[in-house]
């Protein structure tokens, strides 16, 4: 073809070159664009058939080569509802194409895009600044689970948050090994303990017990921080309960003590919250009675007559001891008293659980070593009670806890039957406290404190804010402080991105080059950030000095031809 093909081959190349300069135009137009995917030129030459040693000529034809895999940055944004896609993925968009009452309709097709500039419209559509709507998958407010697998338009009511009654509170707690309450005192055995003889009704009584609000004081000490809660009723009224516990010394009998030392039977018996008997009883001993129940000590028959509250009295003085402190396994075992003038076997007989433990010392009347303690748990229901009148309630439950500071037996969930707060009644409330939620260590500041408290309940809420969470989540904000979940951003990945076709507003078609969209990907969604274009500047001004030669350089070919053609012409003169 010789000089007329180097002609077509060079106007080719001038095709080409310009072509590649429509790539770059683009290219810096669009680098300030939100998720732009630059297009790069790319060129290939056509042969037509011919001998190997004698090869024709061809032409040069140029092609985009997209780059929708090239990440560009990602950059803060100060609007919430702003969102980028880090790492493979695209948001799959809805384009309106009609309106129908004021709302849009949407086509059947779905798009793709990386532009994430969403923000909410009139209706609560979540629309981006080129017009298209973002969709995602609903949350099913009873699991918090995705509902469905097909993708729909987001679209946010500023409806109320309709309050929810509490049914279940997490309540996890430490209680002082030593609690440092109104009455406790160091150089006192038992005196921080629950004294159920002060009370005209026993607190500890499961369920039935309570502390009047003239006797409320005792638990000042004892009140925990941050265990308050507000609970709601079936109506949505809220009520503010508090948590407060006593510990009580359970089948460990208390400490008994009068001012210091105890000087007799009298100030045992007082003690331990009962009445004495002046040892005149039949069985020729003392007895003590606690809460309706006797507890007889007497003599048993060893060297010498001796009467039975001298012995005891003296004992208890000091002027004899007991040879070992009693425990559970000692109910009816005769154990030496000693003195001066007494060697006589002391036998203790009742209620092995309410004696456990119990010791005479030279001077006081001790439980030893206690293995055991037993905590209750009250709930203010009156907070405006006055006299009389029950204040804190006993939920009916024992927490008994083993030397080891852990609960024993094990109590992982308790449930208060009927709750009522200032004569609301909220029905029955269960207290999750999970395994080991309840234990009790030592504490320096003799408190009792939480380490978890919620509640499933809340009040009715006004729509105050709408974000994107890190797991990619629409989340709803109220005013009542609750954060729900609205819908799930959905990505779509494709095998062949650069198969995907380009339209208006840096959107994607799928085509069969890019193969049908796979919902899920390996991309993750961003809150509060955009993707910026993938465009780099310099590059492109680069490549636009090396076009440019290019195309002069094909312009150099066509003139040169030219010439040529005119020397054959001027050949015939």
């Amino acid at each position: 073809m010789g000089i007329f093909g180097a002609l077509t081959t060079a106007v080719t190349g001038l095709r080409a070159q310009s072509f590649a300069l429509e790539r770059i135009s683009d290219n810096i137009a669009n680098s300030q664009t939100t998720g732009y995917k630059r297009s790069d030129a790319s060129f290939a030459d056509f042969v037509p058939d011919s001998p190997s040693r004698q090869q024709a000529l061809g032409v040069v034809n140029a092609f985009s080569r997209p780059t929708n895999t090239i990440q560009g940055d990602i950059a803060n944004s100060e609007v919430s509802t702003h969102i980028a896609v880090n790492g493979d993925g695209y948001f799959i968009i809805a384009d309106q194409t009609d309106t129908i009452d004021g709302l849009p309709v949407f086509g059947s097709e779905d798009l793709y895009t990386r532009r994430g500039d969403f923000e909410f419209d009139q209706n609560g559509f979540l629309v981006n600044a080129a017009g298209y709507f973002l969709k995602g998958l609903p949350i099913d407010p009873a699991t918090g689970n995705p509902s469905g697998s097909s993708p729909t338009t987001i679209r946010v009511s500023n409806d109320f948050l309709p309050a929810t009654a509490t049914t279940e509170i997490d309540y996890r707690a430490n209680l002082a090994d030593y609690p440092l309450t109104a009455n406790a005192n160091q150089t006192i055995p038992g005196s921080e303990l629950l004294n159920p003889a002060s009370f005209a009704v026993d607190p500890t009584v499961g369920g039935a017990g309570y502390i009047q609000a003239n006797q409320a004081t005792i638990f000042v000490d004892q009140s925990i921080a941050g265990g308050a809660i507000t609970t709601f009723d079936q109506a949505g009224a809220s009520v503010n309960v508090q948590y407060r516990w006593a510990k009580t010394d359970g089948p460990v009998t208390r400490p008994v003590h009068a001012g210091g030392a105890v000087g007799n039977a009298a100030d045992l018996a007082a003690g331990m919250g009962g009445t004495y008997n002046d040892g005149t009883n039949t069985s020729d001993g003392v007895t003590i009675t606690v809460g309706g129940t006797a507890y007889n000590f007497t003599i048993g028959t060893g060297v010498g007559e001796v009467n039975t509250l001298t012995a005891l009295t003296n004992a208890i003085n000091g002027t004899a001891t007991l040879s070992s402190a009693l425990t559970a396994s000692d109910d009816g075992t005769s154990l030496t008293l000693t003195g001066d003038d007494y060697a006589t076997p002391f036998t203790i007989s009742g209620d092995a659980d309410a004696l456990t433990g119990l010791g005479l010392t030279a001077n006081t009347f001790s439980p030893g070593s206690a293995t055991t303690d037993t905590w209750n748990l009250f709930y203010l229901t009156d907070s405006v009670a006055t006299g009389t009148t029950a204040a804190w309630q006993n939920i009916g439950v024992d927490y008994t806890f083993a030397a080891n500071g852990q609960l024993s037996p094990a109590v992982t969930s308790s449930t208060i039957t009927g709750l009522t707060v200032n004569g609301i009644n909220l029905g029955d409330i269960t207290l999750d406290h999970g395994a080991n939620g309840i234990t009790q260590f030592a504490d320096p500041n003799g408190v009792a404190k939480v380490t978890d408290i919620n509640q499933d309940g809340f009040a009715a809420g006004e729509l105050v804010g709408i974000s994107v969470s890190e797991d990619g989540r629409v989340v709803a904000s109220y005013t009542n402080g609750r954060a729900v979940d609205l819908a799930e951003i959905s990505l779509a990945s494709f095998n062949g991105d650069g198969g995907l076709a380009k339209t208006d507003g840096g959107a994607f078609r799928a085509t069969p080059a890019s193969g049908a969209p796979i919902i899920g990907s390996l991309g993750s969604v961003v809150g509060s950030a955009l993707e910026g274009s993938n465009t780099d500047i310099a590059d492109e001004f680069t490549k636009l000095i090396v076009t440019q030669q290019a195309y002069a350089a094909n312009t150099r070919i066509i003139s040169t031809a030219d010439e040529m053609v005119q020397e054959a012409l001027n050949m015939v003169r």
